[in-house]
């Protein structure tokens, strides 16, 4: 999982290296940033179902398979066609991987204690990779060469490839869940072409019609899949759990904070490495309050679960995330470290703490269902991101974004896309802080008055 969260960031601050090599237009270059993390959140749920019916450890060694592979692909593409590819094949190994070790996971820890720290160990390497991956992407980059950023991985998962196949035992699900072929076209068909749409928005020689039936045909999609889960006996995805209020809050603070934390990166690696002219090894550098105190804060979660109250800490980290959000857009020089600080801190409570309320909200025999939700936020709300605030950049540009010049496209636009963004977030936190205090209320008070009636 360290290897799969390094995966998500380490290629944005590689893509002005990118973007020479292999004369990438914007357009292409946010599909490298974005397409992994979109592609995995594609392939989580049915990946999950695969995994109960054929076989996590089997399930788990062919997306090491396939990373491997995609990786060796990325690091000798020799157009960016080619390495989008890969990227979406890294973004398909990473899904089953995910799917592999979570369903691992849920079979061989069986107390809810034991599985909520491998959980959050799981969480915990994933997040230290998304944290790490600036600073690898940019120490690769500039003391090797690009290809480095893809090919490190291949003797990590190889030995993770050997080691699995010797030591991990098979299991399966003696009643699996059905495997709906209609249920995952529609899934992988509405967030490819909502997010087509999006980015045909600020795309020259794209008419405006094809951009808005892309976003039609991909809500229709939507609400298609949407129907078929309410019909099927099984359905793919349980979609009736969003019906709990505290589960849904909380899959969307995590996909909108973890796409907030990942369109930020995207924007401040261009704002430091294309626009202010740092090296990509001293972008890392510059971003190492962002990424320790990410880090630091989904460590210091257990810590603080024993002493706070679970919602009161959500909405701080909130709060932390917003504000630091704030400083980020808005303040130069002294207050970029306070405000990435604050941001980074916020952010890695939020994500270990979202994923454990939603996690809390489900039965056991809901627990896969509920952890679907949570990889598929995770995957969906950090690729999302990228997108919608590379197109905010773009748009605020005013330039086209049809040339190879990131710093004529972006420059313009990235410092009002990051304060629009900061402006709507606040709004969202305190939305979003105003239902998580209602929600645990209203618990408690029916929790007490049950306990009343007994």
């Amino acid at each position: 999982m360290l290897v799969g969260g390094t995966d998500m960031t380490k290629v944005t601050v590689a893509l002005p290296t990118l973007n020479e090599a292999l004369s990438l237009g914007t357009i292409e270059s946010l599909w490298t940033a974005d397409i992994y993390a979109l592609a995995a959140g594609v392939v989580l749920v049915p990946a999950a179902v695969v995994a109960d019916r054929y076989g996590r450890k089997r399930l788990y060694l062919l997306g090491l398979g396939v990373a491997i592979v995609s990786a060796m692909l990325a690091g000798l593409a020799p157009t960016g066609a080619v390495l989008i590819a890969a990227r979406i094949g890294q973004g398909v190994g990473s899904a089953l991987l995910i799917a592999g070790t979570v369903a691992i996971i849920r079979v061989t820890f069986l107390g809810l204690r034991s599985r909520a720290v491998a959980y959050g160990v799981w969480l915990a390497g994933f997040s230290t990779g998304s944290a790490l991956g600036p600073l690898l992407g940019g120490g690769l980059v500039d003391l090797a060469q690009w290809q480095w950023v893809f090919w490190i991985n291949v003797p990590i998962l190889l030995a993770a490839l050997i080691a699995a196949w010797i030591i991990l035992p098979e299991s399966t699900n003696p009643d699996p869940p059905t495997l709906d072929a209609l249920s995952a076209g529609l899934s992988a068909a509405a967030v490819g072409l909502l997010i087509a749409g999006l980015k045909w928005l600020t795309q020259p020689g794209v008419p405006s019609w094809l951009t808005w039936v892309a976003a039609g045909a991909g809500t229709v999609a939507a609400v298609l899949f949407v129907i078929r889960q309410l019909r099927l006996p099984r359905p793919f995805l349980d979609v009736r759990l969003f019906t709990d209020r505290l589960l849904a809050v909380s899959a969307a603070v995590i996909a909108v904070t973890v796409g907030v934390f990942n369109g930020t990166l995207y924007l401040l690696t261009l704002r430091y490495q294309v626009i202010g002219g740092l090296s990509a090894i001293d972008t890392g550098i510059t971003l190492i309050p962002l990424a320790a105190t990410m880090a630091a804060g989904g460590l210091l979660s257990p810590l603080l679960q024993r002493r706070l109250a679970q919602q009161h800490v959500i909405v701080g980290g909130l709060v932390l995330v917003s504000f630091g959000f704030l400083l980020l857009a808005a303040m130069p020089g002294a207050g970029q470290m306070v405000g990435m600080t604050t941001f980074g801190l916020g952010s890695g409570i939020v994500m270990t703490f979202g994923a454990n309320a939603l996690m809390s909200t489900a039965t056991e025999e809901r627990t896969a269902d509920a952890g679907a939700i949570q990889e598929s936020a995770f995957a969906l709300g950090g690729g999302t991101g990228i997108a919608v605030f590379g197109v905010l950049a773009i748009h605020f540009a005013g330039k086209s974004p049809g040339g190879s010049s990131l710093e004529a496209t972006y420059g313009p636009g990235t410092d009002t896309a990051l304060g629009l963004a900061a402006f709507f977030y606040t709004f969202f936190v305190i939305a979003a802080s105003l239902i998580i205090l209602s929600t645990t209320t209203t618990r408690r008070h029916q929790k007490a008055t049950h306990l009343r009636a007994l």
